[in-house]
């Protein structure tokens, strides 16, 4: 058990350094930042990196490639047309992963609940 613990924290502690973009710590290379973004770390500086639309971070080749290119989670496309916004586990992963289910925001030009996104892709009202 004492095994598991530290793996879940010390992954932990790495995708913290990640989201904040801190090179200082991860070195020089290239890091998943999620599925649709990645940083770069060269000489203690930080880029993060946007995938292009219909594409996802290929951890194998350290870039953006086609979904089916890539391995789980990433790789799988999970139509949320039928389900509530949320987060959802990856049963199909052995619930080893989550995806979130939202609408496109316009306003923001990015993903948001739908309940906060006027219509025709949200449900805000008012």
């Amino acid at each position: 058990m004492e095994k598991v613990i530290l793996s879940i924290v010390v992954f932990s502690a790495v995708a913290g350094y990640v989201r904040a973009g801190n090179c200082t710590v991860l070195g020089n290379g290239v890091f998943e930042a999620g599925c649709r973004s990645y940083l770069v770390c060269s000489g203690g500086g930080s880029n993060i990196v946007e995938c292009p639309a219909q594409q996802v971070f290929n951890n194998a080749t350290s870039n953006c490639d086609d979904p089916a290119n890539v391995a789980r989670p990433c790789g799988q496309m999970i139509d949320c047309s039928s389900q509530s916004d949320g987060r959802y586990a990856d049963k199909d992963n052995n619930c080893l992963s989550w995806y979130t289910c939202t609408v496109f925001d316009e306003g923001l030009a990015t993903c948001n609940w739908a309940n906060a996104v006027a219509p025709p892709c949200g449900t805000m009202s008012g």
